[in-house]
């Protein structure tokens, strides 16, 4: 599933070839891999469908407040998800 994010940003999740149960979430710009994530899918909805929080450290970090999602690489918000919309794509997983 791919979410079109701020500045040709694209966040895109999908399933982990060698580990079921596990995603990558990339981060691409024009088509160029910036960030790569590997996660377990639990941790993922966990996070989607619990309160306020901030998920992972490092280069790419996750923020949902309220109901939206923010994606923010370097430090810096590329782009903002509904948390309904992320969910119902990793449920799809």
């Amino acid at each position: 599933m791919n979410f079109r994010l701020l500045h040709d940003y694209v966040l895109k999740i999908e399933p982990e070839k060698e580990k079921p149960g596990r995603v990558r979430l990339i981060v691409k710009q024009l088509g160029k891999e910036l960030v790569c994530r590997k996660e377990s899918i639990n941790p993922l909805l966990d996070f989607v469908y619990g309160g306020d929080a901030h998920l992972f450290k490092g280069r790419l970090q996750i923020q949902k407040t309220k109901n939206a999602i923010s994606i923010y690489m370097n430090g810096d918000i590329i782009g903002t998800i509904e948390a309904r919309v992320m969910a119902d794509g990793l449920d799809k997983l």
